[in-house]
């Protein structure tokens, strides 16, 4: 008996870390961006629902949709951002810990790397 006790407190921890560990990125997010022409700072508002995440991503070049999936510590989001020369679509992926992240922006023509702060 003490043994089946034992299980299932083990199953209970191993949940309870993993739960835990993937933790979640909703709030405002301060980012500072390595852009191709110098230094960008954006401001992301995010929402998580499961592995579901959902946004706004708000820089002087103004404020899109974002959107995308977190799996354990790591997020993919995609937007787009019209252009003269039509949409280009950005693909993010970052690295979350807790409070902070790290990740890099693919815009098809080059990358730029990212570092970003939970407000």
């Amino acid at each position: 008996m003490s043994r089946l006790l034992s299980l299932f407190f083990a199953i209970g921890v191993v949940f309870t870390v993993s739960a835990a560990a993937q933790g979640t990125v909703a709030g405002s997010w301060e980012l500072a961006i390595n852009g191709p022409e110098g230094p960008i700072t954006a401001v992301a508002v995010l929402k998580q629902d499961g592995d579901k995440v959902s946004g706004t991503l708000t820089s002087p070049q103004g404020e899109v949709q974002v959107a995308g999936t977190m799996t354990g510590k790591t997020m993919a989001l995609a937007f787009q951002v019209a252009t003269p020369q039509g949409n280009l679509d950005i693909k993010v992926t970052a690295e979350v810990d807790g409070s902070a992240m790290k990740g890099m922006l693919d815009f098809g023509m080059g990358q730029a790397d990212f570092t970003g702060k939970k407000k």
